[in-house]
């Protein structure tokens, strides 16, 4: 049995009294410890997708199983673990807040797991150990993003997800954020989904899915995937 798999899997959203089919009965697995990217266009369900994961949006058909336990069937306490304990979410810079330094927010981020967890070393891996005390006020957008990164895997989580960690990035900054999640993949075993436009970053990947109109359109195994310093922007 995968690690991750959906299982027709349906979402609809109600907008303007019609109901909207966002996601149309996805299915895909994902593996222990791969990076897989979501690609497509806007507004074909890859936040949605993401949001299901993580146990934040609720499906209306289908079933969701993570290491053999379907969410879609937990009581809203055990989702709330599920998340808690399992789930890192990176999105565009949130979470960040402004009056603490890089070492505080994700010593704030630290206090949501039981076991004691070394911010320095948090910092350390995402590479702002100059920046430790800096306020994001600060700091560039790539340092920005890896903050947050910090942040979600501050809980030592089992998925990581990141929508859209590039968007607004340099060449440079798009290289740092891609090498990072490439090596919590390979050397932390985190199972890494990125939700993208960006089809570039599909080729570092171990699996791609693309979506369109809330379909599946292929799923692609990436043999050899590409490391973060070969791509081209």
């Amino acid at each position: 049995m995968a690690y991750i798999e959906f299982k027709n899997v349906t979402k609809e959203f109600e907008e303007e009294n019609n109901n909207v089919k966002v996601l149309k009965k996805l299915n895909f697995e994902i593996e222990k410890g791969e990076l897989v990217v979501i690609t497509g266009p806007s507004c074909t369900g890859k936040t949605t997708l993401l949001n299901i994961l993580g146990g934040i949006d609720k499906i209306d058909g289908g079933n969701v199983i993570v290491n053999e336990t379907d969410i879609t069937l937990l009581k809203e306490r055990k989702l709330v673990k599920y998340r808690r304990d399992n789930v890192g979410i990176a999105f565009e810079s949130c979470g960040l807040v402004q009056s603490l330094s890089v070492k505080e927010n994700i010593e704030l981020a630290t206090q949501l797991r039981k076991e004691k967890i070394d911010a320095d070393a948090i910092i350390k891996k995402v590479g702002l150990t100059k920046k430790a005390y800096n306020f994001p006020s600060d700091l560039s957008a790539s340092e920005k993003q890896r903050v947050t990164i910090g942040i979600a895997i501050a809980k030592n989580p089992a998925i990581l997800l990141c929508d859209e960690p590039v968007k607004s990035l340099d060449d440079k900054g798009c290289k740092q954020i891609i090498k990072l999640l490439q090596t919590l993949s390979k050397k932390e075993k985190t199972t890494v989904v990125i939700a993208t436009k960006n089809s570039t970053i599909a080729s570092i990947a171990n699996r791609v899915i693309s979506l369109k109109n809330g379909r599946i359109q292929e799923v692609k195994i990436n043999e050899k995937p590409k490391n973060a310093g070969d791509l081209s922007w």
